[in-house]
């Protein structure tokens, strides 16, 4: 018997609380400093700030015009955390910490259901600990709300039709209705994607018996008045325009055309997930090997889980990175699984390889990342370079350390807990030793401070070439800006800057002798190295 299967129920739930305690402190900590990034973090906190704004919780706004992009649930997430923590940093990102955090219990849960409970708390590890999902529970952005519905959605959907839970339909159906509230059709169509996969695996190919029966009339009726009634009040009120921004541009094009011009080749998540599910993704191959090998009802159905949203976002034409973090709770459950299992074995030759393989996984990564920056000529993303190597100095130690001591001291527990220190500390290099750096590389706050200290009604507000800027919008309190960026839009620049009204623009550097050459009357206010700050009068 090892020392796991000894522990009594108090130190198990001891393990559990302290766990708990450690993931809310590696999204929490220092969660409200720093300035939001542009692009994405700026947009959504504006949408929550024109809630207030224009006092309307259920039509959406951006620039004081109609947003179609997402549903609302959310900013009113947001909204609500505003109300009581005021408009701010901590407000916008609090929803992704929490529920980073329910993602991560939801994980947990899961794994336990299926492999036990070592299983259940080295999935919940995994999946707090990857460093993508630490970045999306650090960030004024839906993912990790998206992530937990849809966890909720598939896992739980899982259960209800492996073992006639009723509780489990129930909560899949919630999970499913909240989540399209938060991002749309994407958070049933993947769901319903990877359970009708398993099904046909488990049917066609393994020949197994059929999956219990449930309420479905019950549980569509549940579902479109849960998760649909926005939906169609937003075609009622505002009719063609939302039907055809949203389900025809936000929502079908994303998929068959680049949005936005983000395309990426079909290899495109495989060094994402390298990188994003760090430092789990070293037991990744072996816990693929191994659920493959084993093909039991579960493993398939994690196996389906992971492959079959990955090989629909790989064949979308839109990619972002954030996108491929709905198969982390899966993944995680495979590397929990079979991490939990040498845990409770204490079997240390399934780790050996794993812990070697880090140190190495992070040089590869690093020599990876300086030389797309050098190629790409991304001179200002090249001088973050020299305080990134302090997480080097974080992890590569780390990393020896945890395998040192699982090998000499002959525990498997280690291994986790190891991983997990390690990720806490390099959570603890970023807050307090990278980020406040950075904040001199984002000046656009303090310009638009400068701006709104300066502001008085009837001035406008335009931004042209600068890159982002969104945040210009959500830290002025002056109404709609400009944004003069195509060439159709910067056709209106002059008739603007050459008009009654006095304008604050921001321009990129080159843009000034230009204006100047066109004997339009402007004076610089302020400069930065990537934009200058002007106004006509």
């Amino acid at each position: 018997m090892t020392s796991y299967e000894r522990a009594s129920p108090i130190a198990i739930a001891a393990i559990r609380a302290g766990a708990l305690a450690l993931v809310a402190s590696l999204y929490l900590l220092g969660l409200g400093n720093g300035s939001l990034w542009d692009n994405s973090e700026p947009t959504y906190g504006e949408v929550v700030k024109e809630m207030f704004r224009l006092h309307d919780w259920i039509s959406l706004h951006y620039n004081y015009a109609p947003w179609y992009i997402h549903p609302p649930l959310w900013a009113w997430a947001a909204g609500a955390a505003s109300i009581v923590f005021g408009l701010n940093e901590f407000s916008l990102r609090l929803p992704s910490a929490v529920f980073g955090v329910l993602g991560v219990i939801a994980t947990y849960a899961a794994g336990r259901r299926l492999y036990g409970e070592a299983a259940g708390i080295v999935s919940g590890l995994a999946l707090a600990t990857s460093l993508e999902y630490i970045v999306l529970a650090r960030l004024a952005i839906l993912d990790t709300t998206l992530i937990f519905f849809m966890t909720l959605a598939t896992l739980w959907g899982y259960f209800a039709l492996r073992d006639g839970d009723r509780r489990a339909f129930w909560i899949a159906i919630a999970g499913a209705a909240l989540g399209t509230m938060t991002k749309g059709p994407v958070a049933f169509v993947v769901p319903v994607m990877v359970l009708a996969a398993w099904y046909l695996i488990e049917r066609i190919w393994l020949g197994r018996t059929e999956v219990a029966r449930l309420p479905w009339l019950a549980g569509i009726i549940v579902f479109v008045l849960l998760g649909g009634w926005w939906f169609a009040l937003q075609a009622t009120l505002h009719g063609a325009p939302f039907v055809q921004e949203y389900l025809g541009r936000s929502t079908f094009s994303r998929y068959l055309t680049p949005f936005e011009n983000q395309p990426g080749p079909f290899y495109y998540y495989i060094p994402i997930l390298l990188l994003g599910f760090f430092p789990y993704v070293a037991f990744l191959p072996k816990a693929i090997k191994e659920a493959w090998r084993e093909r039991s009802g579960d493993a398939v159905f994690l196996l389906c889980a992971a492959g079959a949203p990955f090989a629909f976002f790989s064949s979308a034409q839109t990619k972002l990175p954030n996108y491929i973090a709905i198969i982390f709770p899966a993944i995680s459950i495979l590397v929990g699984g079979l991490v939990g299992r040498a845990i409770e074995r204490n079997d240390l030759r399934t780790l050996r390889g794993a812990l070697l393989m880090l140190p190495l996984t992070l040089v590869l990564l690093t020599i990876g990342i300086v030389i797309y920056v050098q190629t790409q000529r991304l001179g200002e993303i090249a001088q973050l370079l020299p305080p990134l190597n302090l997480l080097g100095w974080v992890v590569v130690p780390a990393a020896l350390l945890t395998f040192a001591l699982t090998i000499t001291l002959r525990r498997a527990w280690i291994a986790p807990l190891g991983l997990t220190l390690m990720m806490a500390g390099v959570v603890g290099v970023l807050v307090l030793a990278i980020l406040p750096g950075l904040e001199s590389r984002k000046p656009m706050k303090a310009m638009a401070h400068h701006i709104q200290s300066l502001w008085r009604p009837g001035d406008k507000i335009a931004i042209t070439g600068v890159h982002g800027g969104f945040s210009l919008l959500f830290y002025t309190d002056a109404g709609p800006i400009y944004f003069l960026r195509t060439e159709t839009e910067r056709a209106n620049a002059d008739a603007l800057l050459k008009g009654d009204a006095r304008v604050y623009a921001l321009i990129v550097p080159y843009e000034y002798a230009d204006l100047r050459a066109r004997k339009i009357p402007v004076r610089i206010l302020e400069r930065q190295p990537t934009m200058w700050l002007i106004t006509n009068r």
